[in-house]
């Protein structure tokens, strides 16, 4: 795996954190390094994560129609994700949705992932 990928969830976002919960753990049993995040731009955004040193891979897992439901799922799958009992903690530091841009439509929930366990 290198690069950008698409494997999203296309549920209704007030139905999607059942589908998105095992999605992450996936990854977290597997690699050791994983971020969530949002954007408007994947490739864009995928670019710059490896600028500055996420060698591995992005994973687009979810398409929100709105900033505020991006900003919402992300906050919820950054805690969940901090609540469970996994050796490696996540990537992020802050509670999310700081990368949310008002009035740019469509934003993307994504993963970032790297060092392989």
């Amino acid at each position: 795996m290198n690069g950008l990928t698409y494997d999203m969830v296309r549920v209704d976002w007030r139905k999607a954190m059942p589908f998105l919960k095992p999605i992450i753990n996936g990854y977290r049993s597997h690699w050791n390094k994983v971020y969530i995040g949002i954007t408007s731009a994947p490739e864009f955004r995928w670019n710059q994560h490896r600028v500055l040193g996420w060698p591995k891979e992005m994973v687009v897992i979810y398409e929100a129609l709105t900033p505020m439901i991006a900003g919402e799922l992300e906050q919820d799958l950054i805690d969940y994700a901090r609540r469970c009992n996994f050796r490696e903690d996540i990537q992020n530091i802050g509670p999310g949705g700081e990368g949310i841009e008002n009035g740019s439509g469509h934003h993307y929930l994504y993963l970032l992932i790297g060092d392989r366990k």
